[in-house]
């Protein structure tokens, strides 16, 4: 299992994401692929501090599609019992 942090998921969201991330990506088995709940989060408050606009729909539209496509069903929760492993 591979967790991502925001930072690496991040860069994937970019206009030009660096093409190291975007290599090593993809010499990963996506379904061994993760990503938590916690990052989610960190991703929609920064676009939520966004102003309205074109780009910020255009990043909730992509945080949505990559949530739901590429990370479906590996997105882990985080609460007390995760904190405690």
């Amino acid at each position: 299992m591979i967790v991502l942090d925001t930072n690496v998921v991040s860069e994937l969201l970019r206009p030009v994401p660096a093409r190291q991330v975007v290599d090593w990506l993809a010499l990963q088995d996506g379904a061994t692929v993760y990503f938590t709940a916690v990052g989610e989060a960190e991703l929609r408050h920064g676009v939520a501090m966004l102003p309205a606009g074109r780009r910020r729909a255009a990043l909730s539209k992509a945080i949505e599609g990559l949530l739901e496509e590429d990370f479906r069903n590996r997105v882990l929760s985080f609460d007390r019992a995760a904190a405690c492993a």
